[in-house]
């Protein structure tokens, strides 16, 4: 899935919620059973960097791989980064379930697609850390 109709779904699916209208896709777990909430499983919190060194900024980037062009950096102190979507794409109701150190350990496997601050890209899961309390 490519950035544009990645932003594309987010803004869709956005709509229709707020419209109080229910959407399925055959791509989309059943909402009844995900609970049916906003923002659950990999989308629900915020997520702020960790592992990244001293010194040092994450580089964001335009597909998720390594040898994907550069389409940005985040400062080590980042916070409030949306997660789009990751891959391999990680199931709702088993990152809702997991520990902290589960939901970190999920994160480690995986590329995720972020926004921050309208900055669009792709970052390795083990940088991202839930913002979990709040």
């Amino acid at each position: 899935m490519n950035t544009r109709s990645a932003i594309f779904s987010v803004l869709a699916i956005a709509a229709v919620f707020l419209a109080g209208l229910q959407l399925v896709s055959a791509n989309e777990p059943d909402p009844a059973e995900t609970a049916d909430l906003p923002g659950f499983g990999i989308w629900g919190p915020a997520y702020k960097l960790r592992n990244v060194p001293n010194g040092m900024r994450l580089v964001v980037r335009a597909q998720g791989t390594r040898s994907a062009e550069t389409v940005g950096s985040l400062a080590r102190s980042a916070s409030e980064v949306l997660v789009l979507n990751c891959a391999p794409e990680i199931v709702p109701l088993t990152f809702e379930d997991a520990s902290p150190d589960g939901k970190r350990e999920l994160l480690g496997g995986v590329w995720c697609q972020i926004d921050h601050y309208g900055m669009t890209g792709f970052v390795p899961g083990i940088y991202l850390d839930p913002i979990l309390n709040r």
